[in-house]
């Protein structure tokens, strides 16, 4: 009797010890400012170029992973600081990630972002291997959409006007589908950026969960 009592306590304290190692695993293992999705986005292929006016294409999405910033180059703000920061987190996220990564800097204000105006903006950020691209807005739309970003230009003259555009950052695996979106810290009365603690913490989760 009292050998199968001993037997009933240990299956259930293996039982407990498993549920609560799961329920630990649950509660510790989710990230906080990233969207993971069920399952990955395939886009369809696209046209855009980059800053050496050289075609870029879907396949160019393949073999890595690829994070995805859109803006342009005249933003006063959330542009700049968040390729800064991008660049200064780049060899820790190489570290973390399984495959050779990348960071694609897309503008959606083609008019003023020629490649050569491309080409000099990004290398400010040259602690890391940016990527700029753009294309007309009959191609630019359509990507930036299947993204799940979006952006629009505003009113304003000739060569004076703003655009507004997303914070969020997308992340697509090797195979090129978006597996992910990064979503900046929202404070009152403050640019909204993606915070780098957060970010580099949540960042190996999401690689774990869709890297399957």
């Amino acid at each position: 009797m009292q050998k199968w009592l001993w037997g009933l306590v240990a299956v259930i304290a293996l039982a407990a010890g498993v549920w609560l190692s799961a329920s630990f695993k649950s509660t510790t293992a989710e990230p906080v400012a990233a969207l993971v999705y069920p399952s990955p986005r395939a886009l369809t292929d696209f046209n855009l170029l980059d800053e050496q006016n050289q075609p870029v294409g879907l396949k160019d999405l393949q073999g890595h992973w690829t994070l995805i910033f859109v803006g342009y180059t005249h933003c006063p703000d959330i542009c700049p600081m968040t390729m800064a920061k991008l660049a200064g987190m780049y060899q820790d996220l190489v570290k973390l990630t399984p495959e050779p990564l990348e960071i694609w800097f897309v503008s959606v204000d083609p008019k003023r972002d020629t490649p050569e105006q491309l080409a000099q903006y990004i290398s400010y950020f040259n602690q890391a291997p940016i990527k700029a691209r753009t294309a007309e807005h009959k191609d630019l739309f359509p990507f930036i959409r299947q993204l799940g970003l979006m952006y629009a230009i505003n009113e304003g003259t000739e060569d004076r006007y703003t655009v507004d555009h997303s914070a969020s950052l997308a992340l697509l695996n090797p195979q090129g589908a978006v597996v992910a979106m990064f979503k900046p810290e929202m404070k009152a009365g403050a640019v909204p950026l993606i915070n780098n603690q957060q970010f580099l913490a949540d960042y190996p989760l999401v690689i774990a969960a869709t890297a399957e």
